[in-house]
This record gives structure tokens, sequence and C-alpha cells, in this order.
């Protein structure tokens, strides 16, 4: 066991195809689980830096379902950060509209607020990080039947970036956890999301985002997921 981190781990991280061989490795278990849809996401994310502390970020992004050939639903949100100590500490609030097709076969708008508050620290390459998420959905009643609105979810995230050496990659892991906050019958765990994926740097301002995530639902009633997904960031 003590020469699994002195002569493995090297030889993942030296090219691309190491980094992809590893990554699907990670996720493979997870594919062969009976019970699961899939999804696929395409995103751009543009961030402005504003100056020292503010930062302005939009995003847009389409999911597709029924094995990628449906339209899910389009989300487009708008928010700022706001950094400390050296950008380790974030704090930011977003708003995002949802267009989406909900489980009564209706399209429906919604309306989400969330507040980030995250935190991160570098040894070496690598970084690892935490964000915790208070979001609250406002949802339509006249298309579709709600026992909870709006809906408020605690979602904490935890996360594990390394960064190649002399290469425009950046591989991580990623577990995120969902609770409900205002749910009558109780407040409970509801989801977990298992995510691997990699960033690619472009140039100075231009990344690509490459993920396969997993999302595992607490209630059985509800299919879980699988999803593949690009996004496009630029940032400047």
């Amino acid at each position: 066991m003590r020469l699994i981190p002195s002569i493995i781990l090297p030889d993942f991280f030296k090219g691309p195809k190491s980094i992809l061989c590893f990554l699907l490795f990670c996720f493979l278990p997870l594919t062969t689980w009976a019970e699961t849809g899939v999804r696929g996401n395409l995103s751009v994310s543009l961030e402005k830096k504003l100056n020292p502390f503010f930062d302005l970020n939009l995003e847009n992004e389409v999911r597709f379902s029924n094995n990628t050939i449906g339209f899910d639903r389009n989300n487009t949100s708008i928010g700022f950060d706001y950094s400390l100590f050296d950008r380790k500490l974030k704090m930011g609030g977003y708003y995002a509209f949802l267009y989406l097709y909900n489980d009564k076969h209706l399209f429906e708008a919604r309306h989400r607020y969330y507040f980030n508050l995250s935190y991160k620290e570098t040894f070496n390459r690598w970084t690892f990080s935490w964000r915790g998420r208070w979001q609250v959905t406002h949802r339509n009643e006249n298309r579709g039947e709600y026992k909870i609105n709006p809906k408020q979810v605690l979602r904490n995230k935890f996360q594990i970036e390394y960064s190649v050496w002399g290469k425009p990659w950046k591989p991580s892991v990623s577990c995120e956890l969902y609770n409900d906050l205002n749910n009558p019958a109780g407040n409970y765990l509801t989801r977990i999301r298992y995510q691997a994926g990699t960033t690619w740097r472009l140039n100075r301002t231009d990344y690509l985002d490459f993920f396969a995530r997993y999302d595992q639902y607490m209630d059985m009633r509800e299919l879980n997921i699988i999803s593949l997904g690009i996004t496009w960031k630029l940032k400047w």
C-alpha cells in the first residue's frame, strides 16, 4: 500500500490520455447501476474581474434528457462574487431563470436565488475546496402542484483539483450533498452528486471544462442521472 502514492499517481498525470483514462476509471463503477437516465449538458460561462475583490459571472446552460435527444431545461444565471484573503475565501449572490420541462410534461418557468460561501487551500499542485450554497427556488403553481414552494435546499460541495506540471490540464473530482431545509416531512439528505472531469486551458482567457457526473437520489422514486457535459469559460 505504501507504493501507491509514490509510484502510481505520477504515472496517471503524465498526459491527457492518462488523465482521461483515470477519470473514466473513477466514474466507470457508477455507470453500472441499473436505474439511471442519461443527460447531456452544454454551457457557456463568462467571468469578468471588476476589481481585486469583485467578479461578475454570467452563465447559460442547456440540458438534454432521454439519452441526450430531448430538451430538459435552460438555465440562465447572473451574480457577483466578493473575494478575501488572496481569493481563498469567496462570498456570492446569484439569480437564475429556469425554463424546463417538468414532471407534469409541461414547460415551466422558475426563479431561483442562491448564495455561496466557499474556501480553498492549495498545497503544491493540489487544491482542496469547499462550497456551501443556500438555494431558494420559486415554482409555478399553474404548471404543477407543489407541496413545498418556494423550495429551500442547502448544498455542500467538496472538491480536489490537481495542476499537471507543464500541461494545460487540471483534473478534478468532487462530491456534493443536497439537504432540504423547509420540508414538512423532515429535512433529510435528498441527493448526492459525484463528478469527475478536467479543465483544459486553451489560452490566457479561454477554457474548456469536460465532466462526467452521477446524481444519486435518496428517494428511490427518483431516477438516478448520468450526465456528460462541456462548458466553455471565458475569463478576463
